[in-house]
């Protein structure tokens, strides 16, 4: 506890809550204008950003960038920013006065803890009834994950878990008498056993048995989490599951803290799921796995706390989307949104509407009797302890749409009309993260009717120093004639007529969000490229009825995607806007294996590639993960007569027609053989590959010296190959003697293929 309290107590120190209130706010005299330099990668990760796991993975703000006490008098707002001295991410809890606020809009500075882990160090928060007490889940560094509560009158915080493995999720009741969590589990064999019978393979990755030769002990299966309920004063109880428990699914105790409802990944999938008729569900619940493994089925799952066990709460699977829920305020019954129905009727008719619909239902507890609400595709927004009633709204991931309100009439669901108790916003006041494509993030405070509107934080005052790229959104035809969107990167000295090297990055853009690298962090570097004057594009998806959809899982997945990019250069350089000989392309995830294929099937020619921690449609892969879509994505299994098939398409195949310098970069133990075919293969053809693998890290990085690898390492890799550029003192010292080693294969590789061509062209 002395590392927390040393920054528990910090807001006592006069010094220090000055130098917090000056760093955020920046609050007073107007100052002189600061000289202005361009971005870099250690500005984007030292930004200052609004804390959510869901908003760092590009999702939009829920409205609930606040969280209020019960009585609505104060409410909390967790930050965080990358610290490169110490390799952590600190996140700081401040504490508002929803009296003073649109007045004098001063934080209490509560709590910072500094995770140098993947995790968050403050997240989960809840207030108990007691309007001034806050748990929340934290990890500061050095030490595990564990669910604290924090005293805001007294700053004084309490352990409330003592768990020996890192606390994932968890939940409490209001009055905090009943707490459920989810932890890591552990189960392996000790070096004496494995000496003697061997390890038998069933579930594991690669990694689990790479443990195996480093460690005294090894890892038996791939495990999920472990589950435990904890009363007040007592020690914690274990909940056995066959199946799956993972912490990105919810787990929520009822109001009177009897159940909790959360989801799980099943182990055993009942066969007559597979006449669901979605086509996302269906082909998880019929795919191949090892026997052991998880599926991706999910399933809702009711905990009884009383006694402690776990079971079914339907014997349905749960959607691929919009899933919500909601208790009832007296925890008789929840209400689900979006979810399938089971197949037990003996209506035919209901039978097949069940297999194609889903439904927002009631089950009621404990006797699991289930009323439909609603057949619509609508969410749950909440259960109204004012009115009583359930109000529903628009499908998650759309900003606007009809709002809905049902009420239980005589175990009845009815649609009644909406009332200003169901629309109002609870909270006394509004507060609101706003930013866009060139306007940073920063948080306000209003009046509920807009009346009033101040600043309440200015998250990153530091930036008025810099100087960033303009960023525009763009539309673009692909050269298959679909209509694709995007976001380009200007360089701050953009000069017309000037044509500009062009780094494309894939898999997603925002005009609605102020992103300094790009959506991930992983590799990405869209504003420090731009700064090396370098257009930037990245690339979202296409629009209207032909949309990505249409095409992923299928052969033309990959094909679809290189249209896009080959139509993007002819529209840039159409536009005058860049040097279409110096084309650079970074693939993140999924869409590695569309660069892959673009580097290996197209015409156009890229003159660097980055390919990042995914997957490759190889053969490799294949063998690794057989659960992936690779079969789809190829037309047939890498078998018999469809073996020509991927002799064809798989970039894995075709190696020897890839001409740019390629960078590869894999994270975690257990993913770094995904890159390999690529990695061997290239080195084998005297191509130009680097690899680079980073053991601890999470698919979109998080620790700042990682994120200093991977986005500097952009940077560094696309200004050498489009610019010819050499940083004057990079950490790797003998970074560019490689790669000057790298530029002597690529020079020998193209006068062979050069010189193969022309005496191919040559008359027999």
């Amino acid at each position: 506890m002395d590392s927390i309290s040393k920054h528990v107590h910090c807001h006592d120190s006069l010094f220090c809550g000055l130098l917090f209130l000056a760093a955020l706010c920046q609050v007073g005299k107007a100052q002189p204008a600061p000289e202005q330099r361009r971005v870099t990668v250690s500005d984007a990760i030292q930004m200052t950003s609004w804390s959510d796991f869901g908003y760092f993975l590009g999702g939009e703000p829920n409205g609930r960038v606040a969280l209020f006490s019960p009585h609505k008098d104060k409410f909390v707002i967790v930050v965080k920013k990358g610290n490169l001295k110490r390799d952590a991410v600190d996140y700081s809890l401040l504490l508002f006065h929803s009296s003073n606020v649109l007045k004098a809009p001063q934080p209490q500075h509560l709590l910072t803890m500094s995770s140098s882990s993947n995790r968050e160090g403050i997240t989960h928060l809840k207030w108990l009834d007691d309007n001034r007490t806050i748990v929340f889940l934290g990890e500061d560094t050095d030490e595990m994950p564990q669910v604290y509560a924090l005293n805001v009158g007294t700053s004084k915080v309490k352990k409330l878990t003592a768990h020996s493995t890192p606390i994932v999720a968890y939940d409490i009741t209001s009055n905090g008498s009943t707490l459920v969590y989810e932890a890591v589990a552990k189960q392996s064999v000790g070096a004496e056993e494995v000496r003697k019978h061997g390890i038998l393979v069933t579930s594991q990755q690669p990694n689990d048995l790479i443990e195996c030769f480093e460690t005294p002990a090894c890892r038996t299966e791939k495990m999920g989490r472990a589950l435990f309920v904890q009363a007040k004063g007592e020690k914690p109880i274990s909940v056995p599951s066959k199946d799956f428990i993972l912490e990105h699914h919810s787990l929520v105790l009822s109001p009177n803290g009897r159940y909790a409802l959360l989801a799980v990944n099943l182990n055993v999938i009942p066969e007559a799921w597979s006449e669901y008729k979605e086509k996302l569900l269906h082909s998880f619940v019929v795919e191949r796995r090892r026997p052991g493994s998880w599926s991706r089925v999910q399933q809702y799952m009711l905990l009884d706390t009383q006694s402690h066990t776990l079971s079914p709460l339907l014997d349905a699977p749960l959607s691929g989307v919009n899933r919500g829920f909601a208790w009832a305020p007296d925890s008789s019954s929840v209400v689900l949104s979006s979810t399938y129905l089971p197949l037990d009727v003996d209506d035919l008719r209901e039978q097949e509407v069940r297999r194609q619909h889903t439904f927002v239902i009631d089950v009621e507890l404990p006797s699991r009797q289930i009323a439909k609400i609603d057949d619509r595709n609508l969410n749950v927004v909440r259960w109204s302890q004012i009115t009583g009633k359930i109000i529903l709204g628009p499908e998650s991931g759309r900003n606007s749409g009809s709002t809905y309100a049902f009420e239980k009439r005589s175990k009845v669901w009815k649609s009644v009309a909406l009332s200003a108790d169901d629309t109002n916003a609870a909270e006394p006041i509004a507060v609101s993260l706003e930013e866009n494509s060139n306007t940073p993030p920063r948080i306000f405070a209003s009046m509920p009717n807009g009346e009033k509107r101040i600043l309440l934080l200015d998250l990153n005052p530091q930036f008025k120093s810099l100087v960033f790229g303009k960023v525009e959104a763009v539309t673009w035809k692909s050269t298959d004639g679909h209509t694709f969107v995007g976001g380009l990167y200007f360089p701050p000295g953009y000069t017309p007529g000037n044509r500009y090297p062009l780094v494309i990055q894939t898999h997603g853009f925002n005009k609605n969000r102020f992103w300094i690298d790009g959506p991930w962090s992983s590799a990405f570097a869209a504003q420090p490229l731009a700064a090396h004057d370098m257009i930037v594009l990245q690339v979202a998806e296409a629009t209207g009825s032909e949309a990505d959809e249409t095409y992923i899982e299928t052969p033309q997945e990959a094909p679809h995607q290189m249209a896009a990019f080959e139509g993007a250069i002819d529209y840039l350089d159409s536009r005058g806007l860049i040097d279409r000989q110096r084309v650079g392309i970074i693939g993140f995830s999924r869409t590695v294996f569309h660069v892959e294929y673009s580097l290996t099937h197209s015409t156009y020619h890229f003159a660097a590639a980055s390919l990042v921690d995914g997957i490759d449609g190889g053969y490799i892969n294949y063998l690794l993960w057989p659960s992936l879509d690779f079969v789809k994505v190829m037309g047939g299994s890498p078998n018999g007569v469809d073996i020509s098939l991927w002799l064809k398409n798989s970039p894995g195949f075709n190696l020897d027609k890839v001409r740019a310098p390629v960078r590869l970069e894999y994270y975690d133990a257990s993913y770094f053989l995904a890159g390999w075919q690529w990695f061997s293969g290239l080195s084998l053809l005297r191509k130009p590959v680097e690899y680079i693998v980073l053991p601890d890290g999470y698919h979109m990085l998080i620790k700042p010296w990682e994120r200093l690898v991977s986005q500097q390492g952009t940077v560094d890799w696309f200004s050498f190959w489009l610019q010819g550029y050499e940083r004057p003192n990079p950490e790797d010292t003998d970074q560019y003697k490689r790669w000057e080693r790298l530029r002597e294969l690529r020079d020998a590789d193209a006068k062979a293929t050069e010189q193969t061509q022309s005496n191919a062209s040559k008359p027999n």
